[in-house]
């Protein structure tokens, strides 16, 4: 008897298709299903297949001849996943941060976007981001999702505009403090066809752009949403 993809149950005849392929229902969860698929975007580990693929500088055109689907089909999927997603991040009161800008553009390069987010330097997690101009409300906005975890530290390079929205007492400026999320951006260009300096692959949108960034920042790990934690610093 064929069993069920969705509960592995058993299954029983339900008609065939005008090509000729066998239908079956499931006794248990009730659901339809064929014999075989003709779109290979049917299997169950497609959705994580797309995710380390993309996350390992493979380009959207790349994954749908690697996995054999259509380009249609992984940009359908990796907004579907970006959008299971929650915002994912365990803290510890009292860390040190570092907030930065990775420049690249959107549609053609004169239309300029930043990508804009505050790193753990203990433990290189993603307190936040955000995608677009390099404006102040856009900072302050990642400013105060990290300055929310009770830091010890943020540290910034030059930029004029960290010294309105980052209080003094917390504030450190210059290169040798960020060299962490420096390195961060390097590796968020290696891994992200889309973020690749001399390359044919770019972002035609912003919302692509997006969903990629959380899928690798808080999408890579099998549970998307641990708890949060907030503990003293150790002594």
């Amino acid at each position: 008897m064929e069993k069920c993809r969705h509960c592995q149950q058993g299954c029983v005849k339900a008609g065939v298709k005008s090509t000729g392929v066998q239908i079956y229902r499931c006794k248990s969860c009730k659901k339809y299903q064929q014999s075989y698929y003709k779109n290979q975007a049917c299997h169950r580990n497609t959705d994580k297949s797309i995710v380390k693929l993309l996350v390992e500088g493979i380009g959207i055109r790349g994954i749908a001849r690697v996995m054999n689907i259509s380009v249609t089909t992984v940009i359908d999927r990796i907004k579907q996943i970006a959008h299971s997603i929650q915002r994912t991040y365990s803290y510890v009161k009292g860390g040190t941060y570092e907030i930065d800008e990775l420049w690249t553009f959107v549609g053609n390069k004169e239309n300029e976007t930043w990508v804009m987010y505050a790193l753990d330097r203990e433990t290189k997690q993603v307190v936040d981001f955000k995608v677009g101009a390099r404006t102040k409300s856009n900072l302050e906005c990642i400013t105060q999702s990290t300055l929310m975890t009770l830091p010890r530290k943020v540290c910034t390079d030059g930029l004029n505009i960290y010294r309105a929205i980052v209080p003094e007492k917390l504030h450190e400026v210059g290169l040798p403090n960020t060299r962490h999320i420096e390195r961060f951006n390097l590796n968020l260009r290696t891994h992200l066809k889309r973020l690749s300096r001399k390359t044919i692959c770019f972002s035609k949108s912003l919302i692509m752009l997006e969903a990629c960034l959380k899928i690798y920042f808080w999408g890579r790990s099998a549970c998307y949403n641990p708890p949060k934690v907030l503990t003293e610093p150790k002594a």
